[in-house]
């Protein structure tokens, strides 16, 4: 239990660095230094960058999994499992930037091979998600694959460290300013007074402050 908690400290302080630092320009001298333990540690729980990268993908397709639980609660009304799904594609965009991901499928094809087929799999169920709020007269009629590909367009526009200055807006603001934008987009008007918008609020909030931590 020790080990597995160390090795998942350690993978959470290489994610800043993946953030700006592409994966084939780093050493495993530098990935220990970034990790704060020496390279001989650092071989007692990773033997190569290629096992790095695979535990950091692994929990986050395991998130996707969890993910996917959500929409699947029917427990969960609507409304809330629409802002989940918002919250999880912030999240999801924001944990690593584009370059990363095609280094990852540049090197690891592999690797990237099982983190495609976890993110078709989510795709595919929240299409029979909103298929089904759309059936149930909760969604306006709206296409769902186009719904969701807006998103990467769009909050990664907002990420990038220009978008600030050019458009006099923060991040957090135009976050929350998107959100409010897909919910008068797919839900009905009726759903949309009763709906609290708090949650994301406050997920947004919470989420540029992690990121800030770790810039």
């Amino acid at each position: 239990m020790k080990r597995l908690e160390n090795s998942q400290k350690f993978l959470t302080k290489m994610i800043p660095v993946l953030r700006t630092t592409a994966i084939s320009s780093l050493r495993m001298d530098d990935v220990a230094r970034h990790m704060d333990i020496s390279k001989a540690t650092l071989y007692k729980y990773f033997s190569s960058k290629e096992e790095i990268i695979q535990n950091i993908l692994e929990d986050y397709i395991a998130e996707i999994h969890d993910s996917r639980a959500t929409m699947m609660d029917d427990s969960i009304s609507f409304e809330r499992r629409f802002q989940i799904a918002y919250q999880h594609s912030i999240s999801h965009v924001l944990y690593l930037p584009e370059f990363f991901w095609s280094d990852v499928k540049k090197l690891y094809p592999a690797i990237f091979e099982g983190f495609s087929t976890a993110l078709r799999h989510h795709s595919e169920q929240l299409c029979h998600f909103f298929e089904e709020g759309i059936d149930r007269g909760v969604f306006n009629r709206i296409n769902p694959i186009l719904y969701m590909i807006q998103d990467e367009a769009v909050i990664r526009k907002v990420a990038e460290p220009t978008f600030s200055i050019m458009y006099d807006m923060t991040i957090r603001q135009a976050l929350y300013d998107y959100y409010l934008m897909k919910k008068n987009q797919l839900l009905n008007p009726e759903r949309i007074a009763s709906l609290d918008d708090q949650p994301v609020k406050a997920h947004i909030h919470e989420l540029i402050q992690q990121l800030s931590r770790t810039m």
